[in-house]
């Protein structure tokens, strides 16, 4: 009797011990949870339809909602309390942010949404700033007597996907606070260790043609090299990239693969064009460049060139992926606006049939540079050199004493080549201006 009390004793504690060491990962593994995940829409709606000024006590579908004491949340300065209105998120106190104090936060994602009390007296110059950019200032003021609680005070889509650090302050030290309950975010909040410290990424291909059904791997060089990337197509319809870089072509058209560190917003990107088979040699199109480097504010011309000659479709359509960054007309004619890097697409009209150019855009440099030689040919085209003074005062001499067929050069740096020239023929020139800086 005694031996079967003693046995089953033991493995009555056996079963304990299984059970708390059960309850304790449990434990832990919700403790690591730092977030409430959205799991119905406002008014219980197909797609998130709460906008700024709806009272939102818990995140919609797609949304983490991160507490106001969250350690990822960094208070700026003392100047900040507790807020003694009642029962906001977490039946806690929200934060109240007086004069100069702010909120600072670094997330991952592409939208947010501050939610906060709204009542009478509360700041109406706040402040937000993304990634080192002034974006916003938004106002927590109500009407008298009115005070609601969980409310979206302010909201910001669209950004970029990847790390945002996100700052919110008061504009003027006024004595009139800003508060903040709770942060719901699309991504996640990341503390700052959390940031990969990267410089760079680039591809050793901008540009890729495929044959559907093909193959062939892109390698990206990232600085420091023992950062991760993350690699995503634009259309899997089309081609595929796993995550070893390795592109796979599925059906005819263009898509983007994009190369990204991740927790940052550094990418970089290649251009795909899958080919159906046996097309190319009855037409093809191709540019006269794949690289036109161009100097803020100046133009160049593009050509393409569409095979056979005979091709009923011979119409090209030019487009840029960023006309920010640079623009083409129908002509081909290209033009910079700032600095940066986009690429023109010249596309046969009613077929698949791209060509590609990436178009560099830099600042001038005002180191070796003195002023801007605008010259526009009589075709219409305008070429524009950033030129030191000896340089635009050779080209001033041989204008005046030049005629006919004589050329003057300038010499360009247009990556891949080491070095460019080009030859202005003296009875091309129609007009010339000198931008000084």
């Amino acid at each position: 009797m005694n031996i079967l009390f003693k046995k089953g004793f033991i493995y009555l504690a056996l079963m304990l011990f299984v059970l708390i060491s059960f309850n304790v990962e449990r434990a832990s593994a919700a403790e690591a949870v730092d977030y409430e995940e959205g799991v119905t829409n406002l008014n219980n709606t197909p797609e998130n339809s709460a906008v700024v000024g709806s009272v939102l006590k818990n995140p919609e579908i797609g949304w983490k909602r991160y507490d106001d004491k969250n350690q990822k949340i960094i208070i700026g300065n003392s100047s900040h309390v507790r807020s003694a209105f009642g029962t906001p998120y977490y039946k806690d106190r929200s934060s109240q942010f007086y004069n100069n104090s702010s909120a600072t936060f670094n997330f991952s994602g592409t939208k947010l949404r501050i939610i906060s009390t709204k009542a009478n007296g509360y700041s109406t110059n706040i402040e937000v700033s993304i990634d080192g950019k002034v974006v916003d200032v938004f106002s927590q003021s109500s009407d008298p007597n009115i005070t609601t609680l969980r409310t979206i005070t302010y909201e910001k889509n669209n950004l970029t996907p990847g790390t945002h650090t996100v700052v919110i302050k008061n504009v003027k030290a006024n004595d009139r606070p800003f508060d903040i309950d709770a942060i719901d975010v699309d991504g996640y909040l990341i503390s700052e260790n959390e940031i990969p410290k990267v410089e760079s990424i680039t591809l050793d291909k901008n540009n890729l043609e495929l044959f559907e059904g093909d193959s062939e791997k892109l390698t990206a060089t990232v600085t420091p090299d023992s950062a991760n990337v993350i690699w995503m197509s634009s259309d899997e319809s089309i081609a595929t990239v796993d995550q070893n870089g390795n592109v796979i072509a599925i059906k005819e058209g263009v898509i983007t693969v994009t190369a990204q560190v991740p927790n940052s917003n550094l990418t970089a990107n290649c251009v795909v064009i899958v080919k159906k088979r046996g097309n190319t040699e009855s037409e093809s199109i191709t540019l006269d460049r794949n690289v036109l480097e161009l100097l803020e504010g100046s133009q160049d011309k593009l050509t393409a060139t569409v095979l056979p000659e005979d091709s009923l479709n011979k119409n090209v359509i030019w487009s840029s992926s960023d006309e920010t960054i640079a623009t083409i007309d129908q002509n081909g004619n290209v033009t910079a606006i700032r600095e940066g890097e986009a690429t023109i697409f010249a596309k046969v009209e009613n077929t698949e049939l791209v060509a590609t150019a990436t178009v560099i855009v830099k600042k001038p440099n005002n180191e070796s540079s003195s002023a801007i030689l605008s010259i526009t040919l009589v075709n219409g085209i305008t070429k524009e050199y950033d030129v030191t003074n000896t340089v635009l005062n050779n080209y001033l001499n041989w204008f005046e004493s030049a005629q006919g067929t004589s050329t003057f050069k300038f010499s360009k740096t247009i990556s891949p080549y080491k070095k460019v020239t080009e030859y202005i023929v003296h009875d091309k020139i129609a007009s010339f201006e000198v931008r000084e800086y």
